[in-house]
């Protein structure tokens, strides 16, 4: 009998995939899967899960507990420009329950995510809370040495412990909006406009641009790996752009007062 229903799922799994697969070649929405422990989980609320999000839009975000009461706000973001992975959201909870006008970072696997919105929720007891190590706003911490993150890591426990990369560089998001860029000969190019990420999966999807009138660009913001810059050593240094001019396909630009919608398949493609 056991082995007859494990037959009798798998059958039913494997038609689930491959109806799927013909679903999505003909542009239709795919169907609920059911995993063998009997939890359903769809591909789209998977796909809901990895939203993307912009990090102007982002900062300042609330974040709420379970129960729907407000916390705090997103104040920033740590980003590995390099390996193009966020560490930590950076979080402000304006003075409530005690915690002064400190910020605390927090690891992005201490979050729960908002499926249909860009939203975080923050499931850790108030005590927990007031426990976390955090920092005075004018006395950032040095992010490439480990002593402040040796104790968030300590609060937060093994699991929320993010290994180092090969060539990590940690910066600061909102530091890098508003950027220069700089071409390969040292010449003005243009700036970061914003940075689009994937909170749940902890990825940088890209940077979009916005170039000089000199690259005759028509005035619009063009979406590039992050790995299409070159980040210096020094903090105020400009960034240089690794790509010359005619690599870039006008296609792929938009104009930067129409934002497409980013988590439009169309455009995420």
């Amino acid at each position: 009998m056991q082995e007859q229903a494990l037959r009798t799922r798998g059958r039913t799994v494997g038609v689930s995939v491959l109806l799927s697969a013909l679903l999505a070649a003909a542009g239709l929405p795919a169907v609920a899967q059911t995993s063998p422990s009997g939890s359903g989980t769809s591909a789209q609320s998977q796909a809901a899960a990895a939203r993307d999000a912009r990090v102007s839009q982002l900062i300042g975000k609330e974040v709420r507990n379970p129960q729907g009461e407000k916390l705090g706000e997103i104040n920033d973001l740590i980003v590995d420009v390099n390996n193009e992975v966020i560490h930590y959201a950076i979080l402000s909870f304006g003075g409530v329950m005690g915690l002064g006008d400190k910020l605390f970072a927090y690891p992005l696997s201490v979050f729960r995510h908002a499926s249909d919105r860009d939203e975080l929720v923050l499931d850790v007891d108030k005590e927990r809370l007031k426990r976390a190590p955090g920092f005075e706003r004018n006395r950032w911490p040095d992010w490439s040495s480990s002593d402040y993150t040796a104790s968030v890591e300590r609060h937060f426990g093994p699991t929320s412990r993010i290994a180092p990369r090969k060539n990590q560089h940690l910066l600061r998001a909102s530091e890098l909006i508003g950027k220069n860029v700089d071409d390969q000969a040292g010449k003005d190019a243009g700036e970061i406009n914003d940075i689009v990420v994937s909170m749940a999966n902890s990825r940088v999807r890209y940077v979009v641009l916005e170039f000089d009138k000199a690259w005759s660009l028509k005035d619009r913001l063009f979406p590039l790996p992050m790995k299409s810059l070159r980040f210096p050593a020094e903090r105020r240094a400009d960034l240089v752009l690794l790509m010359p001019r005619e690599q870039l396909d006008t296609k792929q630009g938009f104009d930067k007062k129409q934002w497409p919608d980013v988590n439009d398949p169309n455009f995420r493609k």
